[in-house]
């Protein structure tokens, strides 16, 4: 259990109000203050200020709260070690959109056919967030399709994916091979940025000395489902994981355009922190085995 101070700047970190902050621990709200000033005068670090009548958390602050969460995580850890219960192993992990979507309802139905005691939980959002929940403690690893800090993860590449330019089925853009600068006339259909299938096609942009701005329009949407449609409507082009629209190429509602020297392959990783997370390394692991087994 963490001292009760520590608990309160957690605490203040999530509500950002002395009082609420005092209201949901039932405590004073001078009583928060002093919590506060008690640890910022025993660490002599600034956690906290205030920026008109805004709370704001410092750097040092945002450290201290990643760091409060993963030993709350460990001291979880250890207390279930030392006290077992009867009851199912749980565990909560996060997947990006396309492998969530379209590769674990697959690996989860083999999972849990060799682990059927096991209650999993997914959280499916993009790179960026699926690793900020990661590096404070709040899933135990991930499933990942953009880049993250592989000094700082432990990782494990579970697949390579085709990255595709796609249109739908009454465009002429599918007829015969284009170049990528052929495109541009086209709406471009693209996902939020902080996704890692966004990052890649950026990256693979940019190392063409292509921006965005050259696609005569660009349209942001957060779900696959929805750009598909909106391709199959012949409302623009998109680049996706061949993986996410294969149902789509086999029924011939949308078609790939095969592009001349503009090809991507990007893996699919699984991550896990490496040394402070023992449970989530532990079923990161057999997730592993079951994809290597899937793969031979």
């Amino acid at each position: 259990m963490l001292d009760y101070r520590y608990q309160t700047f957690l605490t203040l970190t999530e509500e950002m109000n002395y009082t609420r902050t005092a209201k949901k621990l039932h405590i004073t709200q001078p009583a928060v203050t002093q919590h506060i000033h008690y640890l910022q005068n025993q660490l002599e670090v600034e956690l906290v200020q205030y920026e008109g009548r805004q709370v704001t958390i410092t750097e040092k602050g945002k450290q201290l709260k990643k760091d409060l969460l993963l030993l709350q995580k460990e001291i979880q850890q250890i207390q279930e070690q030392l006290n077992p219960k009867e009851e199912s192993p749980s565990f909560t992990f996060g997947a990006t959109l396309t492998i969530g979507e379209y590769m674990m309802p697959n690996l989860i139905e083999t999972y849990l056919q060799v682990y059927p005691a096991h209650q999993l939980s997914m959280v499916v959002d993009n790179t960026k967030s699926l690793i900020d929940l990661l590096e404070h403690g709040k899933i135990d690893f991930a499933f990942v399709e953009g880049e993250f800090n592989q000094q700082f993860f432990g990782f494990h590449k579970i697949s390579e994916e085709s990255f595709i330019a796609v249109c739908s089925a009454i465009s002429p853009l599918w007829r015969k091979e284009q170049k990528i600068n052929d495109l541009f006339s086209a709406p471009l259909l693209i996902r939020e940025e902080g996704s890692g299938s966004r990052l890649i096609f950026e990256t693979a942009l940019k190392n063409k000395g292509i921006h965005l701005d050259s696609f005569i329009k660009t349209m942001t949407i957060g779900s696959i489902g929805s750009i598909k449609k909106l391709v199959e409507k012949n409302l623009g082009i998109t680049f996706l994981y061949r993986k996410a629209v294969e149902e789509e190429l086999e029924k011939g509602t949308l078609k790939e355009i095969k592009l001349k020297k503009f090809v991507i392959e990007h893996p699919f990783h699984l991550i896990y922190l490496k040394e402070t997370n023992a449970k989530g390394t532990e079923i990161a692991k057999n997730f592993k085995q079951l994809i290597n087994l899937k793969n031979e």
